[in-house]
């Protein structure tokens, strides 16, 4: 038997041997830039590109096999994938170029997704043990369980209840976790139409409304109008701020929200708002629904989901199969790995039975609704024999939006689910109130003793080590968010708009600068300096890594800096990055060359602005030195190639120096 093996494994060696001897490999690998390839594709298949990336530097191996003359999609996969770049086409022949996205897919992603999970079940039998263990593990990812047990006792801070035509509104502040609080509106019903039609033993049903992403949050004067109706109409609804937004933004900072820790914390908002809102006497605890758009309608869905209170859901141009929402808010908690992979329909589709109001439009990720998404949730329902619990409208020709045809859709579902009084559906009635009366603080320094002025112990006392990470991010974020402001109004500006827009070029620069130089520490491997033969330093290695980034990092500040601003005007900002180091170097200068001649100061002072220019783009003021070392070399190379000796003017100035001390 062992003499047998020993053949067999002979001849596989042989076999493999052959084989290897026999694997094709070219003498290159046909690289071409990116920007050449992407230009041949662009005329071979009669297309136009739009770049959301920098293709600066970025290498095709093997190009010319990447291309399929029969399908572009196939050719622009084979091309981008490697790069984590995706193609997205946008119609007209044009295709967007962005970075991979881990939250959005293309809509044939979105039909796969629902034909698998449709494999999956085909009763009710079969789909009950999914629903119960996806709910299970959306709430375990969340991972809000751990907080909920730290949250304080509910001692919510009212406001006073502000009398408008047919409700009330009436401001409220809720601590959740030590320190950190959630601040809203509650709208409630206050006329006798509603109260003899809808009030059941004096209780109405409430909703609770997460937030999206609209303009001025959840002051938006749409979102007004939609809480303040459906209150007219007999339905106490609770409005409250995203994370980081709002009052939010005052404890942790605005930066805080995209981020993971306000997909949990958004989620906790609503929760613990319900937890306050069933200690009411006027709040009937069968009657009880989540409404929101946009991000508002991905946490209203999970709401729902994670929460058996919830008995109506209405999610509003948000839920669908190939997008989980466009911010960490979101979707940064891994929730769609659950059960092995799912989307935020099916998520939506564990609220089966129970009434559900989808929204949709053509103008954004909703558009596939009629093909994927509706014929999906209408046959989860189906297997209750609950077709008519769910309620569909998709709008053609509109875009994201919560505009009246929306907001009709979500009065007309509550109505149906509720018998809330039509008679009462007119947002002509509606006060629009400014964002100050819609606030319970409106100053930090207005809030309660012991609430926390940043995001650091929310993090550190309540999150594990990686969302720690995420505090000291936020931390420099904030600081380099507080330099900018600094930077841009010692201009004294007095246009408040240009003002913030040059605080923004800059911020973003900050930005940018300091997150390639934190994601490219130590990158540039140990080596030698070519020409002088010593090993490279830290700083050396560290300003090769951070000179790769990429050209618009600097050209968009600095294009947008002349845009707004005067060259002299320009200059101050940049001094600012190199707190002055053109002017220090210069006074330094003539010290050493007391008899300066004009054309000298001109040539040194002009590498000195090239070098503060240049310096710029690095973060630290090692680096920042190191930059203008390099042309002080070029201002000392000068002297002594124009009739100076540096090394005997630096001398007399160092002994001179050395006498007067």
């Amino acid at each position: 038997m062992h003499k047998i093996f020993s053949i067999i494994f002979a001849g596989l060696l042989a076999t493999t041997t052959m084989s290897a001897q026999n694997v094709l490999v070219p003498e290159n690998k046909q690289a071409r830039p990116m920007n050449q390839v992407m230009d041949e594709v662009a005329q071979r298949f009669g297309v136009k590109f739009k770049y959301n990336i920098d293709t600066t530097g970025v290498v095709i191996n093997y190009a010319p096999s990447r291309i399929r003359p029969y399908s572009i999609e196939e050719t622009l996969n084979n091309i981008l994938a490697p790069h984590d770049f995706k193609a997205w086409d946008q119609g007209r022949n044009i295709w967007k170029i962005k970075p991979y996205e881990y939250h959005r897919r293309y809509d044939a992603d979105g039909r796969k997704m629902v034909d698998y999970l449709n494999s999956l079940y085909s009763n009710k039998e079969e789909w009950t043990p999914r629903r119960d263990a996806l709910r299970r593990e959306v709430r375990e990812r969340l991972g809000i369980d751990s907080l909920l047990v730290r949250c304080v006792p509910l001692k919510p801070i009212l406001g006073k209840a502000r009398k408008m035509d047919g409700y009330t509104v009436q401001n409220i502040a809720l601590e959740l976790l030590p320190g950190y609080y959630v601040c809203g509106s509650v709208y409630a019903p206050a006329n006798s139409v509603a109260r003899k039609q809808v009030a059941q033993k004096g209780k109405y049903p409430v909703v609770i409304c997460p937030n999206g992403h609209w303009t001025n949050g959840r002051y938006n004067g749409d979102l007004q109008k939609r809480y303040a109706t459906l209150a007219r109409m007999g339905a106490i609804c609770i409005s409250y701020d995203i994370f980081g937004w709002g009052e939010s933004r005052l404890q942790v900072g605005k930066d805080a929200h995209a981020t993971s820790i306000a997909h949990v914390w958004q989620a906790l908002c609503g929760v613990r708002l319900l937890d306050y809102a069933l200690t009411r006497k006027d709040v009937d605890a069968t009657r009880v629904a989540s409404n929101g758009g946009s991000g508002g309608g991905t946490h209203a869905a999970l709401l729902a989901a994670i929460d058996d209170r919830f008995t109506a859901c209405c999610p509003v141009v948000s839920v669908c199969s190939h997008f989980d929402g466009g911010c960490p808010c979101e979707s940064g908690m891994p929730i769609q790995y659950s059960q092995g992979g799912t989307c935020n329909i099916e998520i939506l589709a564990t609220f089966a039975p129970k009434p559900v109001m989808l929204v949709g439009d053509e103008g954004d990720w909703t558009h596939t609704y009629p093909e994927i998404e509706i014929p999906y949730l209408k046959r989860i329902y189906s297997f209750y024999g609950a077709d008519d619990q769910l309620q569909t409208v998709w709008l053609p020709k509109q875009r994201h939006d919560f505009n009246q045809d929306k907001r009709q859709a979500v009065y007309d579902f509550f109505a149906s689910v509720w018998n809330l009084p039509k008679e009462n559906l007119d947002e002509s009635r509606v006060t629009i109130e400014e964002e100050a009366a819609l606030q319970s603080f409106g100053s930090i320094d207005k809030m309660p003793a012991g609430a926390q002025r940043n995001i650091k112990a929310l993090i550190e006392q309540n999150f594990d080590k990686e969302m720690r990470q995420t505090y000291f991010e936020l931390r420099w974020a904030a600081g380099l968010e507080e330099k900018a402001r600094k930077w841009s109004d010692s201009l004294h500006l007095d246009d408040a708009a240009k003002t913030e827009r040059v605080r923004k070029l800059i911020e973003t620069h900050l930005k940018r600068v300091t997150k390639w130089h934190n994601d490219h520490v130590g990158e540039c491997p140990a080596g030698i300096n070519p020409r002088t033969g010593e090993r490279l330093r830290e700083v050396d290695r560290q300003i090769i890594c951070d000179a790769a980034q990429p050209k618009s990092y600097h050209t968009d500040l600095m294009d947008g800096l002349r845009k707004e601003l005067t060259e002299e005007q320009v200059i101050t900002i940049l001094d600012q990055y190199t707190i002055g180091k053109v002017a220090f170097t210069m006074k330094g200068y003539k010290e050493i060359v007391p008899d300066m001649t004009a054309l000298e100061d001109s040539v040194c002072r002009a590498y000195l602005c090239e070098a503060r220019e240049m310096a710029i783009d690095y973060k630290s003021m090692k680096e920042i030195s190191e930059i203008f070392a390099i042309y002080k070399d070029k201002c000392e190379e000068y002297f002594n190639k124009h009739g100076r000796n540096w090394h005997d003017m630096y001398k007399a100035y160092y002994n001179k120096r050395k006498k007067k001390h």
